[in-house]
């Protein structure tokens, strides 16, 4: 159901690190940018300069496909996790893999089955296939795949991951007499995939979890007016009580009428406060639709390493490309935005990189109110 990839981004800041996520998943995938989900985790830093990623990817309709399948309300659907992500943190968790070594895990499930490799707890591959009768033909195959990969160690230790529920017992030896290398075997207990192990891959759709976003801001609108129509209600009982009962009852009602009024002051912040979050909020969006039409802009050749804004009204691109008409189709694109205005090429030079000669440029512009 999912494309697992393990790939180098040249860059350690998160947002650089997401963008170039989301473009490499485009590449993996031949679908359009709304027809597929992706996630990933940052598995560090292996080169300097450089971050190492697990990225999943997955198709939208699976997803809601997934969801329907199950018999699950969307709207408390918190997660979709990837099992892989799991098992991995959990096999860190509990300490079954080892910081000095390379190994090969094979984890056995009721209906299907996964492979992984880590190379000194570094998680280099994972494959996930169906039981078969060609159980260890599918565990050689995923083993081929990774060693497809030259700069990939050799394997040294096989562990064998399996629940209570299994039974192996008939099979170790033979799986032992597989292999050419070591095998252990971890049997446990706990359901992994209920534990909160810290994943980071989260394939839930987005219109799924804006949907939720919005229920429970409707939740906070009619929280807010309910405790309104409660500090109302309270505050008449008050006057009633003035009103009918005889003085003995009238310090205790002064007093609760002090209480209504602390309440009433820590509403009137939390409301403060909530439009103070609400024009944050909206600057945010603001920020937002310019990355968006920025990427959206950005034609074929021209790569853009750097977009600065100010915060007021100005953005600069900084940038490479083999061509210097694509700049300036670049530039006509900005012009032409609803976003931008009194675009300009600051600078243009050539240069090259690793024999190839490409035109280093920063064009500014100004962003409409």
């Amino acid at each position: 159901m999912v494309f697992v990839r393990f790939i180098e981004i040249p860059s350690l800041d998160d947002p650089e690190i997401r963008k170039m996520a989301e473009f490499q998943a485009l590449k993996e995938v031949p679908c359009q940018k709304d027809e597929i989900l992706f996630g990933y985790r940052n598995l560090g830093c292996r080169r300097e300069g450089f971050s190492s990623i697990m990225l999943a990817i997955l198709k939208r309709e699976t997803a809601e496909g997934l969801i329907k399948e199950k018999g699950l309300d969307s709207s408390r659907v918190e997660a979709i996790r990837l099992h892989s992500e799991l098992l991995y943190l959990f096999l860190l968790n509990k300490k079954v893999v080892s910081p000095d070594r390379v190994e090969l895990v094979v984890y056995i499930g009721e209906e299907s089955s996964e492979i992984m490799v880590l190379d000194r707890k570094d998680l280099r591959f994972s494959r996930g296939f169906k039981n078969s009768d060609r159980f260890l033909e599918e565990v050689d195959q995923s083993v081929l795949n990774y060693k497809r990969n030259n700069k990939n160690s050799e394997i040294e230790h096989v562990i064998v991951v399996y629940s209570s529920g299994i039974d192996l017992s008939e099979v170790r030896q033979h799986i032992r007499d597989h292999f050419n290398v070591p095998v252990g075997f971890f049997e446990y207990q706990e359901d992994f995939t209920r534990l909160d192990l810290g994943a980071k891959i989260n394939l839930l759709p987005k219109k799924i979890s804006e949907r939720q976003a919005k229920a429970r801001k409707r939740q906070e609108r009619l929280a807010t007016y309910l405790l309104i129509g409660f500090i109302l209600l309270l505050s008449f009982s008050l006057l009633c009580y003035k009103v009918h009962e005889k003085k003995k009852f009238l310090k205790r009602l002064t007093a609760k009428a002090a209480q209504v009024q602390v309440r009433t002051k820590k509403l009137d912040s939390l409301f403060k406060k909530t439009e103070v979050a609400k024009r944050h909020s909206k600057r945010g969006r603001f920020v937002v639709d310019i990355l968006n039409q920025s990427y959206n802009l950005v034609p074929k050749g021209v790569w853009i390493s750097t977009l600065e804004y100010d915060g007021e009204n100005k953005a600069l691109y900084k940038g490479i490309s083999g061509d210097m008409s694509n700049i300036l189709s670049f530039t006509k694109a900005l012009e032409k935005s609803k976003y931008f205005s009194d675009v300009e090429i600051k600078y243009a030079t050539k240069k090259k990189v690793k024999g190839t000669e490409v035109t280093d440029f920063n064009i500014q512009c100004r962003i409409r109110p």
